[in-house]
């Protein structure tokens, strides 16, 4: 939620101040997100190498969420295939941090991270045509 005015702030104090506790609170500096349109190219970039690649683009997305943040081990069941009970998963996404909360990346971050994914396209034989994003 973003607080603008000195009138929004106020009320939102005197929201808090309403409400029995223990509250969970959390208040950080406001930052600009992507945008929906952003997002939306980020996904129909997905579209023409995951064809390419023979995965989806769910699969593509979590595979450039790694290569750019890195990776992670977490336990899951272990199995026949998988006795050690451990799967790699991205450090983080555009839209979850570290921790699994929601925290959408800015768009600096965004912008670069759109750059790469053309990159490791690009190196893979594929073109994606851009289009402008908001």
């Amino acid at each position: 939620m973003k607080l603008a005015t000195e009138s929004d702030r106020t009320r939102f104090i005197a929201f808090v101040q309403g409400q029995p506790l223990p509250l969970d609170v959390d208040c950080k500096p406001w930052r600009k997100s992507r945008s929906n349109d952003q997002n939306a190219m980020l996904w129909a970039m997905y579209a023409p190498l995951a064809e390419h690649m023979g995965y989806d683009a769910e699969d593509v997305h979590e595979w450039m969420c790694g290569h750019f943040w890195g990776w992670k081990d977490i336990k899951v069941p272990k199995t026949p295939r998988n006795p050690e009970g451990l799967a790699s998963v991205p450090m983080r996404s555009t839209t979850r941090d570290e921790n699994g909360k929601r925290n959408v990346i800015d768009k600096a971050t965004f912008s670069k991270f759109v750059e790469m994914v053309d990159r490791v396209a690009a190196q893979a034989g594929v073109f994606i045509p851009m289009r402008e994003a908001a």
